[in-house]
Order: structure tokens, then sequence, then C-alpha cells
């Protein structure tokens, strides 16, 4: 799955963590297509669990500071969604499967980006309008 427009949520920065996270997943999905070894594979998946930790760390900081109303209710969906990866990185170890892996961050991520994500800049849109025309660089 490669990043769309219409995943954007308006504020550059989270929009560039997004768009690496969508090219860390092609990664793997490019790694899974041309049956890369297991070491290739286990690196990118590496790289993607640590970005998003990064990412995730990032929004909630920025929650944090902003006073986002909907905070702890989006810290615990990120403490579940890296609970899930754990979980599922383990079973990757069991088995080889990990177009579950990325199926799975597709779909969360997209849900998440797609509405909790969407819900946040919302709220900084109202309230803190310049942060998004905030450019990065």
């Amino acid at each position: 799955m490669k990043w769309n427009n219409s995943f954007a949520i308006g504020i550059e920065v989270i929009d560039a963590q997004h768009k690496k996270i969508f090219e860390r997943l092609l990664a793997i999905e490019n790694a899974v297509a041309k049956r890369d070894p297991w070491h290739i594979l286990r690196f990118q998946l590496d790289e993607l669990g640590n970005y998003m930790k990064f990412h995730l760390a990032v929004e909630e900081s920025m929650l944090e500071i902003l006073r986002y109303p909907g905070r702890l209710q989006h810290v615990e969906a990120h403490g579940e969604i890296m609970k899930q990866i754990a979980e599922l990185e383990e079973a990757l170890k069991q088995s080889s499967k990990v177009e579950d892996l990325v199926r799975f961050f597709e779909n969360w991520f997209l849900k998440h980006v797609l509405a909790g994500d969407r819900e946040y800049a919302t709220y900084v849109k109202q309230e803190f309008p310049a942060l998004m025309e905030a450019r990065v660089g």
C-alpha cells in the first residue's frame, strides 16, 4: 500500500511521519514479495517498530502540550497498538506470516489516521490554526 494524499490530516509534521510509516510498510511488502532473507525482513520490521514508537511519542507529546481533550483515549489506543504489535512480532517468531503483520499495520494505521488522528487535527485546526500552517524544514 502506498501513501495517498487523502490520508493527510493537515499537520505537516505528522503527515510527513505518516508518509515515512507507509514507506517502511512498502519496504516490508517488497521484501516479502522478493522473498528476501529473514534477516533483511527482520531489519525492516525493526525499523518500522522503532519509527512507530517515535511517531506515537511525538503525537502524544503534541497532544499533551496542546491539552487535547481526547488525549487520554488517544494514548490508550497507542498503548493497545503497541501491545498488539508486540504480540504479532512474537507470533512471527513462531511462523513466517509477515503478510499478516503488514496487513494488520495497514488496517490499523488507516483506521487510526482516518479516525483518531483526524479528530485531534480538527481540534488543532480550531484551537491552534497556526500549527496547521507550519512547514517542515
